[in-house]
């Protein structure tokens, strides 16, 4: 796979704006007394700073992401001190937002893409959206778990009786012997529930997700009580059966706020007459361990990447049984964003009767994206204590979609992505559509988080919803 990349200037002028408007926080503070300077220095420290490192040594990542992350906020502040700073609060406005276009502008330009990715123009939209992929990832980045010390020293460990397994059980030729095949669950709790707009009804089971005993890690993971019970929305219509759609959500979402939004749920239920199953991935939302939505599931104990892939896949089949038992000989379609993407294109590998897949800004290998995303220096940490990215991508083959050999045929395998994407590099659902023989694919010029807003990809999802047979009778229910 060949790639591309825009050439790059030696000395990036983008910096200068927020070189000024960190200059300007400092300035104005530091003559407004002591409090008003704190606040300065909040906001024009890492002004200064990021723009200092645009202009050094420009291309380490996580520039832009803090970049965005402080311009984000900076115009607000700048409102909130203008009876003190006076015309210079306007000042102040004008560089946060500039400097916000700034870092998008910077992460857009240094992106290298396969070569068979269309590049996004570096207009204000374009820039504007990559900014905002750029403040998350800032965020994800300073509140993640990062293995030190002797997290790394049981990592170590964990990868080492993983690889024994692994060579035992020769996942390099049979990676799907992993998994086993649920059955629908008998035993299942409804209730009914109204959130942000939206009614529906509340699904609970237990997931019965049982892993080898042997398996490295299995007694830290099934110890996370709350994970051991699937939960899920239930969009039904009464009356007879109709056509399902499961919509799986992304990493740190699983709130009611975000998959209903996200998913468009009114619209997928109502206008378009489809009974919806939106399930809550391991980790997240109802099946938190940590106080944010998805914690560990990817930032903790890395052994526990494979328990947290396969009881995805588990509870999704499980889930998947269920609707069958409840309305038999129902079509089922799948629609996952980012990490939902890559446990739609898992079940895409074992459910051949699914009416079609499709996989949104898929993130498609685990490993790399850790990678991509972890600071420098703790990478280097781990590395030396013999942690690599290909060892890692080895041992998680049995829960990769890049991987398993697709069973879907090719004809109901879909994906779109974003051309200027963060979040989850665009080489990532490319190599997906390699993988699945080249499918339908559509990509946007846009990030990851503006897929809520991408206007064209509706036609997209729901022309494919609309060839297999999946879209009910409008404005029923």
């Amino acid at each position: 796979m060949s790639e591309t990349m825009r050439v790059q200037p030696r000395w990036s002028l983008d910096a200068l704006a927020p070189l000024a408007t960190g200059l300007l926080w400092l300035l104005t503070g530091f003559s407004e007394g002591a409090l008003l300077s704190i606040v300065a220095c909040v906001i024009g420290v890492p002004l200064l700073a990021t723009a200092t490192a645009l202009l050094l040594w420009p291309g380490d990542r996580q520039i832009t992401h803090y970049l965005a992350l402080v311009a984000l906020p900076s115009p607000v502040v700048a409102l909130l001190v203008a009876p003190w700073f006076g015309f210079a609060s306007l000042a102040l406005v004008a560089g946060g937002l500039l400097s916000f276009l700034v870092a998008g502008r910077v992460a857009t330009r240094q992106m290298v893409l396969p070569e068979g990715v269309p590049p996004a123009p570096l207009s204000f939209g374009v820039c504007r959206k990559v900014a905002t992929d750029e403040a998350l990832l800032g965020f994800f980045v300073s509140f993640a778990h990062i293995p030190r010390d002797r997290a790394v020293a049981r990592d170590v460990t964990d990868l080492r009786a993983l690889r024994a397994y692994a060579d035992e059980n020769d996942w390099a030729r049979t990676p799907g012997a992993l998994h086993r095949t649920p059955v629908a669950p008998v035993d299942f709790r409804l209730a009914p529930k109204t959130s942000q707009g939206c009614r529906f009804e509340w699904l609970r089971f237990d997931s019965g997700f049982e892993p080898a005993p042997d398996l490295p890690g299995v007694a830290r993971w099934q110890a996370h009580g709350s994970n051991r019970r699937m939960a899920a929305r239930i969009f039904r219509h009464p009356g007879g059966p109709r056509p399902w759609l499961i919509c799986i959500h992304g990493y740190r979402m699983g709130l009611d706020g975000l998959d209903l939004s996200l998913f468009r749920a009114n619209r997928m239920h109502h206008t378009l007459g489809l009974n919806v199953a939106m399930p809550i991935l391991p980790l997240h939302g109802a099946r938190s361990i940590a106080r944010i939505t998805g914690g560990h599931f990817l930032d903790g104990p890395l052994a526990d990447l494979v328990h947290a892939q396969a009881q995805g896949l588990w509870d999704l089949r499980r889930l998947k049984a269920w609707i069958a038992a409840q309305q038999p000989g129902m079509p089922i379609g799948a629609l996952g964003y980012s990490l939902g993407g890559y446990h739609a294109a898992l079940l895409a590998a074992f459910e051949a009767d699914l009416a079609c897949v499709i996989a949104g800004i898929p993130l498609t290998d685990i490993p790399a994206a850790l990678w991509r995303h972890m600071p420098g220096l703790h990478l280097r940490y781990m590395e030396a204590q013999g942690i690599s990215q290909a060892e890692l991508g080895a041992l998680m083959a049995p829960v990769s979609p890049l991987h398993l050999a697709p069973v879907v045929p090719h004809e109901r395998r879909y994906i779109f992505a974003a051309t200027a994407d963060q979040l989850v590099d665009p080489a990532q659902p490319y190599r997906l559509w390699e993988h699945w023989g080249r499918p339908a694919m559509h990509w946007y010029h846009g990030s990851h988080l503006s897929v809520r807003r991408e206007t064209d990809l509706l036609p997209f999802v729901e022309n494919a919803l609309r060839r297999h047979g999946l879209l009910g009778n409008p404005d029923a229910g």
